[in-house]
C-alpha cells in the first residue's frame, strides 16, 4: 500500500513539473520577442514616467530636407506666369550669375519673399546674404520709379497734384483764401434767388438761440427768411412770422428749430438742417446745397 501511495506522489509531482515548466518557457519566450520599447515604468524607474530624450543631433540633420539646387534655366516656364505657386523652387535658387534687374517684378516680388523666408527659417550668413542681395535690387527698383515718377510730373505740370493745390503752409493759406472769396461769391450772387424757412415754437429754447444766429447769417449774405411758427408766436428776432397752415406737416418738418432752403425759380425745396447750428454750419450746409442741388433733383426725379 504505501508502495503505491508514493507511486501516485511521483507521477503527480512529474506532471506538475512538465505542465508548469512549459508554461514558465513560453511566458519567457512571449515576454523576449516584446520589443524594448514596450517595458513600462517599473522596469526604468529612476527615468519617470513622462521621460523623453531629444534625438541625437546627427538624427536630426539626417531628417533635415536638404534642398535640391535650382537655377534660373531650370525654372518651369509655368514659374514666371505664376511665381507664386513656386515659391519652394525660388527658396533653393541660385541667384550666382542671375541678372536680378532684368527680372519682372512678379518673379522679383516672390523671389525677395521667398529668399526672405529661407533666412528666417535657416539664418546662415549664406542665406541671409542672399536676401541681402534680392532686397537690395527690389529697393534699387522702388527708388528709380521714384525718381522717374518725380521727373515726369516735373516736367509736366498737369500730372503734378501740387502745381494746383499748394502742400506748403504758404500756399495753403493763399489757396483757403481764393476758396472763401469764390464761395462769398457765390452766395452773394444767388442772395435774391434763394430764401430760408425758418420753422419754429416761441417756447423752445433752441428755437430762440436759432433765431439769434438765423438773423445774424441772413443779414450779411442779404438772404430772405421766411419765419412760420408752429404755436403762432413770435421771437424777438422774428415778430410777426407766418401761421403754420399745414405748410410743416406736408414738407416734412418733425421736429423744431428746423431751416429749409427754397428756390422759387427752380422749384427747389429742401431741408438745411435741423437743431441749434451756428453760422460756419448754416454757411457750410448752404454752399453744399448750392453746389449739388443737381444731384438732388436727379434723386428726386428718380424716386
Amino acid at each position: 500500500m504505501a508502495a503505491m501511495e508514493t507511486t501516485k506522489l511521483l507521477h503527480a509531482l512529474a506532471w506538475y513539473c512538465v505542465t508548469f515548466c512549459s508554461v514558465g518557457g513560453v511566458s519567457s519566450a512571449v515576454l523576449a520577442a516584446e520589443p524594448p520599447g514596450s517595458q513600462t515604468f517599473i522596469d526604468h524607474p529612476r527615468q519617470g514616467w513622462f521621460s523623453y530624450q531629444d534625438p541625437s543631433a546627427e538624427a536630426e540633420e539626417d531628417a533635415e530636407e536638404s534642398p535640391v539646387p535650382v537655377t534660373m534655366d531650370s525654372l518651369p516656364p509655368e514659374a514666371w506666369l505664376d511665381p507664386s505657386k513656386y515659391r519652394t523652387l525660388f527658396k533653393g535658387l541660385s541667384v550666382e550669375g542671375v541678372k536680378l534687374n532684368a527680372l519682372p517684378m512678379t518673379v522679383l516680388r516672390e523671389l525677395v519673399s521667398a529668399k526672405k523666408e529661407r533666412a528666417l527659417d535657416h539664418p546662415s550668413v549664406e542665406n541671409v546674404t542672399t536676401y541681402i542681395k534680392v532686397q537690395k535690387e527690389a529697393y534699387d527698383r522702388s527708388q528709380r520709379f521714384t525718381d522717374a515718377w518725380q521727373i515726369a510730373m516735373y516736367t509736366d505740370p498737369k500730372l503734378d497734384y501740387a502745381s494746383q493745390h499748394p502742400t506748403s503752409t504758404y500756399g495753403h493759406s493763399v489757396e483757403a483764401e481764393i476758396k472763401r472769396n469764390t464761395e462769398e461769391q457765390l452766395l452773394a450772387g444767388t442772395a435774391d434767388r434763394v430764401g430760408l424757412f425758418f420753422f419754429f415754437t416761441s417756447t423752445c429754447p433752441f428755437c430762440q438761440e436759432q433765431s439769434k444766429v438765423l438773423k445774424v447769417f441772413a443779414d450779411t449774405y442779404g438772404l430772405t427768411v421766411k419765419p412760420v411758427s408752429l404755436d403762432g408766436v413770435g421771437l424777438p428776432e422774428y415778430p410777426q412770422p407766418a401761421t403754420n397752415n399745414g405748410m410743416a406737416e406736408n414738407v416734412g418738418v418733425h421736429m423744431v428749430p428746423m431751416i429749409y432752403l427754397a428756390i422759387p425759380e427752380e422749384n427747389f425745396l429742401k431741408p438745411l438742417g435741423a437743431g441749434l447750428m451756428t453760422n460756419a454750419d448754416l454757411r457750410e450746409r448752404l454752399l453744399v446745397l448750392l453746389r449739388n442741388r443737381g444731384l438732388l433733383g436727379e434723386r428726386r426725379s428718380q424716386g
